[in-house]
């Protein structure tokens, strides 16, 4: 009965619009390459269900791929909630903004980020990223020091609000629908559609998003294995032979580290028999003890990318 109000309310508000209801989640990547084969225009736009535009945000998508015909995507600016929009002391002078430590991160460190690599991954999963989140390694990974208020060209954006020409999303085949129910589908995207075209960071379109809601849902022992499954799924995919090799060792002691770690934690972010029993699980996946997950797509997922 809810559903059906949600449609109503929709149908209302926006008489011309084609809605599909599928009768269980089939993860973000399927659903997105399902309405992509209903659209009919030049540009399929990606977004969450929790993200909120400010202003024309649709004008200004358009107006973005008119001036840049050799772009492919458009990642629009995402806010938080309360975010004020200029992070500038002066007219020239942009704030030096910090980047929020991982399981805590705001839109401005989750959304743009350069592809993976060994470097990047050996900083997160060793740790080293949570004990000092503002390094300089990781804000280049990030944009960090890159200038929010005007355009730039990215390796990758979040497909919690994205928008991608049609004919290119077509080209390249759309979402890797093995990624499910989601993470890591939109990093295999942008890694191919840099193929095509460039992606580009559009903060003139922007949305208000808060994210995080995933884990929650799903609970840490069922999201952890099911994050770092899609992880080496990527890596296989996109990796070379010896990086794939060294990514799986850097799990696992990844996972024994958090495992050490955590008893010497004064406030976990989660309990701390939850936490262990996912990086248990996640420690199994990586020495190859039990298969990658595949996921229920009845789970209810409102929010794959927060």
């Amino acid at each position: 009965m809810q559903r059906i109000r949600k449609l109503a309310t929709v149908s209302a508000l926006w008489p011309e619009a084609s809605l599909s209801v599928n009768p269980a989640n089939r993860g973000f990547g399927p659903a997105a390459n399902q309405a992509a084969g209903l659209a009919a225009g030049d540009v399929l736009f990606f977004v969450n269900p929790d993200a909120r535009a400010e202003g024309d945000l649709f004008t200004e998508i358009a107006r973005g791929f008119q001036m840049h015909p050799e772009a492919v995507a458009l990642a629009p600016r995402l806010l938080d909630l309360e975010e004020n929009f200029e992070i500038r002391n002066s007219e020239f002078e942009i704030v030096r903004r910090p980047l929020a430590p991982p399981g805590r991160e705001d839109q401005f460190t989750f959304q743009l980020r350069r592809l993976p690599g060994l470097l990047s991954d050996a900083r997160e999963l060793l740790l080293f990223d949570h004990v000092a989140p503002d390094n300089a390694s990781r804000r280049r990974f990030r944009y960090a020091d890159s200038d929010r208020g005007a355009p730039f060209e990215v390796e990758q954006a979040a497909a919690a609000a994205l928008a991608v020409r049609a004919g290119a999303f077509a080209r390249i085949g759309g979402f890797d629908e093995s990624f499910v129910p989601a993470w890591f589908e939109d990093v295999d995207l942008c890694r191919r559609l840099l193929a095509e075209g460039r992606i580009l960071y559009w903060p003139e379109a922007r949305l208000r998003h808060s994210g995080n809601a995933s884990a929650g849902i799903l609970g840490y022992p069922r999201f952890l294995p099911i994050y770092y499954g899609n992880a080496l799924r990527y890596r296989r995919l996109h990796y070379a032979l010896p990086a794939r090799l060294l990514y799986r060792p850097l799990l696992a002691a990844g996972m024994l580290l958090r495992l050490a770690a955590l008893p010497l934690r004064p406030r976990a972010p989660r309990p701390r028999r939850e936490s262990a029993r996912a990086y248990l699980r996640v420690l199994s996946l990586a020495l190859g003890l039990s298969p990658m997950e595949i996921t229920n797509h009845k789970s209810q997922i409102t929010n794959p990318h927060g």
